[in-house]
């Protein structure tokens, strides 16, 4: 079946393509079109199933009411609720989100923010992969709107909001601490990006101010395609001996490495918090239903959608000015559940 045009309806009307146009685009006031025009043009658009061109709708207006959003891991439950929640918070500005996700491979976020740029949208938010930053200042030197979420490169004056990783981890770790626990360990990811080694210098600096030395072979760094196998080596490491366990607490940096390394620490016959207690960051469900509820460091993410959008908004309206660069760090929540002993 033909799709319907502005056209289709004009001609059902009898009145002018431009018309139609602009009571579809919410120029009819500006025009002094009547309110009956404009409920006759709404009731036969919504007749003939109408839906607009955006790429057509963008060539004449300038704006395609689009943003490219480009997550790093859509298997990690943090990115897929921070999705919803930008996405969410787009739709209150009348915008829709064409999502990707780069599964942190700095070639992919090429492609994707190639095709992107293709389909005309308005601007991006983007959570960069580590060696995409020759891509980050090309976006910046075409001054297409953008802005950074979750991770950022410090060598780059662009948009960015990210969460305070170092106080975060910092806390969560002199909770441990208070606790008793004195071999903490930490599994983390690739330290070449700026809020995972925050989040280990954090961690190791709480150990510091407790006056323990920090033990190197307790920091397990997982390469970002890691499986359940990069994971259960990590725990096997060091919770391996039930009898002589290297650790007695983990704190785990992402919740995709934790769900994974509480399988594991289950399977080795080992229990939540009696054998070793454990913090993760990322408020997932997951943890809210495990037999001992993992302690958690909540990101806001309704709070970084909201930001986001608004940064990107303000600079999606002044193309082409020089806005003050948005740095945005965010406070987190720390959450006390079972799995932490106390």
């Amino acid at each position: 079946m033909k799709k319907a045009s502005l056209s289709d309806i004009a001609l059902r009307l009898g009145v002018s393509k431009t018309l139609v146009s602009f009571v579809l685009n919410g120029k009819a006031k500006e025009y002094r079109i009547s309110d009956d025009i404009c409920q006759r043009v709404m009731d036969v658009a919504k007749e003939l199933n109408y839906t607009p061109n955006r790429i057509a709708q963008g060539l004449r207006t300038g704006h395609t009411k689009t943003i490219g959003l480009i997550i790093a891991d859509i298997a990690n439950p943090f990115f897929g609720k921070l999705g919803r929640e930008i996405e969410q918070e787009a739709a209150r500005y009348g915008y829709n989100i064409i999502f990707c996700s780069s599964d942190e491979n700095p070639e992919k976020s090429a492609q994707q923010i190639a095709m992107l740029q293709q389909s005309q949208v308005d601007g991006f938010i983007i959570s960069p992969p580590i060696n995409s930053e020759d891509q980050i200042r090309t976006l910046a030197k075409g001054q297409i709107p953008f802005v950074l979420i979750d991770r950022f490169f410090p060598e780059i004056d662009c948009n960015h909001i990210v969460v305070d990783n170092f106080d975060a981890a910092y806390t969560a770790t002199k909770h441990l601490l208070s606790l008793g626990r004195r071999r903490i360990a930490n599994i983390t990811l690739n330290l070449d990006l700026a809020n995972m080694k925050d989040r280990t210098d954090g961690y190791k600096q709480a150990l510091r101010d407790a006056s323990i030395e920090v033990d190197e072979n307790l920091v397990k760094v997982l390469p970002f395609s890691h499986e359940n196998k990069d994971v259960a080596l990590a725990i096997n490491e060091l919770l391996g001996k039930k009898d002589d366990l290297k650790a007695d607490a983990i704190l785990f940096s992402t919740s995709k490495i934790g769900i994974m390394a509480i399988e594991c620490i289950s399977s080795l016959g080992l229990k939540i918090p009696d054998d070793i207690a454990v913090v993760s960051f990322d408020n997932t469900d997951a943890y809210k239903i495990c037999v001992s509820p993992v302690t958690v460091i909540g990101q806001p993410l309704k709070e970084i959608g909201k930001t986001a959008m608004q940064i990107l908004l303000n600079e999606i309206k002044h193309p082409g000015v020089k806005v003050k660069t948005q740095k945005v760090t965010l406070k987190t929540e720390f959450i006390v559940r079972k799995s932490c002993g106390s």
